[in-house]
């Protein structure tokens, strides 16, 4: 609170010491507009186009962020598929030479 009260009164005491007109030109016309109000038009512009800049980045980042993460699953959909194929493989083979085993032993026998 305290750190705030001494920001807005520095934001003050600066407004005072600036308060000359100052002309500005553009392409359609000239205005003239106390420095404060250039400079605060300015620092607000300014800010608007950084938060705008950083939103745009941070959009990319999650949208690459869930593709990453979507190839993930696949990847994993896709290993446990190709693990319970070789499991069911390993699995029928050794059920075969068991039934092969059995059938030898009751030939046998």
């Amino acid at each position: 609170m305290i750190l705030a009260l001494l920001i807005a009164l520095v934001v003050v005491i600066f407004a005072l010491l600036n308060t000359q007109e100052v002309e500005l030109n553009f392409i359609f016309g000239k205005f003239s507009l106390p420095l404060v109000l250039v400079l605060v038009v300015s620092l607000i512009l300014g800010a608007l186009v950084a938060a705008l800049l950083s939103t745009m980045t941070i959009m990319g980042l999650k949208k690459e962020l869930r593709k990453q993460k979507d190839d993930e699953k696949h990847k994993k959909a896709k290993l446990e598929e190709e693990y319970q194929e070789k499991l069911i493989k390993i699995k029928s083979e050794y059920q075969r030479k068991i039934n092969d085993s059995r059938t030898n032993n009751l030939n046998g026998n």
